[in-house]
């Protein structure tokens, strides 16, 4: 058996490639043979894993020619020669235009209100990060870990600038009807063929013109280009020269460049209508880690302005929980699904700050004005056919579709009940635990680490444990300060209160100057004794998430440090240990680069 095997990762990640290599190395030792190199692409590299792929694909086609020549009277297409388009647009003005509905594999959709939309980090703070809030009115449920997909839409004065450049202004809101012309390239999305649509919303919600064009873009400009120059830009771009490569790199990844602004800059490329599904890539679906439980009583707070961060703003948001609404009105029923969000905004050489597609777009979105009762409507139709629904006061998103995923995370078993029928004490008609029994009930010790915005996976957890009854809970939060970006503190002060959680946190940045930086990992390092007792003697689950910088492979050295000082395990046998228990579901990574 001859193979070949084009992996795709990231380095930031510990376990690079590791799919790919290993079924390289099983392959291998059954005696199958390579007959081109197998490549293992790294995403960290310049132009992502295109940097390694377009060698790889020569060497790939140069070996299938060898291997198994093309028939008499076949030959190879030249670069040269454009390829039919995939879609076909035809303009139909009798119909009325639908807003398009992507949809996501092995994801179900709801409609939601969004509540909350919050910055809680202070104003001026380095870095946003937002609370959101989605209500449900049916009974949604998810488990912790599990992911909410968001489709992002461009931002209108971006679609706007590019409809203009083409000079599409008269035709970008005249109902058009897509089908498929061509089975060759990427599949054309099935919701785009389904209704009448228009070239402003196929903009807005299908295809990308935010993001960092890759070389295909470019292969595709050569063709659609009046101006000798520009063709000869582009094909240098394409090309696998050094110097090509440099400029590309130079011009489009280093300053993170778009798309918009590559055809503004650009004035001579001319995209016929037919071709934009060839040309332009498509919107992706955006993946958050849910930051609640849907077993938990979470009721909303309204807050007077989504722009205020003030202290009492703060501590309003923290203190949302047990069923306790702030203005003392009763709540809608329904669930609620929290989201922590760092809006994606940072600076190039480029004079306009580059933003984040969806974060972008999740930063715009405004809850509906409060109803005469003080609570928010709910009586808005959508009519089971609209992502967002506008708000007749504010012209802004009131209904959003949230998709929910199952995520890779999973709980501890859940701990058997006690024998006994009696259950605590019964106060004005409820069940409630007595000490006693939360201590015989605190299930299996879970050690959550979540810095940042990596806490949203970890505060679902907790949330879930404590309506389960466990109480065994710790967790290690990391921010830079404690009074710029500390998130949800007050919370999990009220659980620690309350006996249902143990936390530290580290405030790398208020340390006096000249003191070394304090972080998640140093905090696991100090508590050894405590780490060990937890995960060596008790069986803890240990769950990380975050940026997958040096963190990850830091709490588990200052894990495997515990098991050597504490549990006196040899440094092989700590490895070992670490390693059986991410092998057996106990140790369980959620990072992002």
């Amino acid at each position: 058996m001859l193979f070949t095997v084009f992996g795709l990762g990231d380095s930031a990640y510990e376990r690079f490639c590791w799919a790919s290599k290993k079924l390289v190395r099983r392959l291998l030792s059954l005696g199958a043979k390579l007959f081109v190199e197998a490549c293992h692409a790294d995403e960290q590299e310049r132009f992502g894993y295109e940097t390694a792929l377009m060698p790889w694909m020569e060497k790939l086609f140069e070996s299938l020619q060898e291997m198994m020549p093309l028939p008499d009277g076949l030959e190879i297409l030249p670069a040269s020669q454009i390829p039919a388009p995939r879609a076909g647009l035809t303009f139909v003005k009798d119909e009325n235009p639908r807003p398009l509905l992507p949809v996501e594999p092995v994801t179900k959709y709801h409609e939601a209100t969004l509540l909350i939309n919050k910055r809680i980090t202070t104003d001026g703070w380095y870095q946003d990060v937002r609370h959101l809030q989605f209500h449900f009115e049916d009974s949604v449920t998810w488990n912790p870990g599990d992911i909410a997909v968001l489709h992002p839409h461009t931002h209108p004065d971006d679609v706007q600038a590019l409809l203009e450049r083409f000079e599409w202004i008269e035709r970008a809101d005249v109902p058009i009807r897509l089908s498929r012309t061509s089975t060759t390239g990427h599949a054309i999305p099935s919701h785009v063929l389904d209704h009448p649509t228009t070239l402003r919303e196929i903009f807005t919600s299908v295809l990308d013109i935010s993001c960092v064009p890759r070389k295909a873009f470019f292969e595709w400009l050569v063709h659609f280009t009046s101006d000798s120059l520009e063709k000869e830009k582009f094909e240098e771009f394409t090309s696998l020269s050094e110097e090509g490569q440099d400029d590309l790199y130079q011009y489009t990844h280093r300053v993170r460049r778009t798309i918009l602004e590559v055809l503004q800059d650009f004035r001579h490329v001319s995209i016929p209508l037919e071709y934009i599904f060839d040309v332009f890539p498509l919107i992706r679906a955006r993946q958050f880690s849910i930051a609640s439980s849907s077993r938990y009583p979470t009721v909303p707070v309204h807050p007077t302005t989504n722009s205020s961060s003030s202290q009492q703003d703060k501590d309003e948001t923290d203190s949302v929980q047990n069923g306790q609404s702030l203005n003392g009105k009763k709540e809608k029923e329904g669930v609620y699904l929290d989201l922590c969000v760092a809006i994606v905004t940072y600076r190039t050489k480029l004079k306009a700050p580059r933003r984040g597609l969806c974060t972008t777009w999740l930063s715009n979105l405004e809850p509906p004005p409060l109803d005469s009762s003080g609570l928010f409507p709910t009586n808005q139709e959508t009519n089971g056919d609209t992502s967002e629904k506008q708000s007749p006061e504010t012209n802004k998103p009131l209904r959003i579709r949230v998709g929910i995923r199952r995520g890779a995370l999973r709980l501890p078993p859940r701990p058997k009940p006690p024998q006994s029928s009696l259950k605590g004490d019964v106060i004005a008609g409820v069940q409630v635990e007595t000490s006693n029994e939360k201590e015989n009930n605190a299930g299996t010790p879970v050690i959550c680490i979540g810095p940042g915005t990596g806490v949203a996976p970890m505060r679902a957890i907790i949330q879930e444990r404590i309506t389960r009854g466990e109480t065994d809970n710790t967790l290690y939060f990391g921010c830079r300060s404690s009074s710029q970006d500390y998130h949800y503190a007050r919370e999990w002060e009220a659980h620690a209160q309350a006996g249902d959680l143990t936390f530290s946190v580290a405030f790398s940045r208020d340390q006096p100057e000249g003191e070394r930086k304090v972080y998640v990992q140093d905090l696991i390092e100090r508590d050894s004794a405590r780490i060990w007792e937890l995960v060596g003697k008790r069986n803890a689950w240990v769950y990380i998430s975050g940026a997958s910088n040096k963190m990850p492979a830091a709490v588990k050295a200052a894990i495997r440090q515990a098991a050597i000082t504490e549990g006196g395990l040899s440094e092989s046998e700590a490895d070992t240990y670490v390693g059986k228990m991410e092998w057996e579901g106990r140790l369980f990574e959620e990072c992002w680069s």
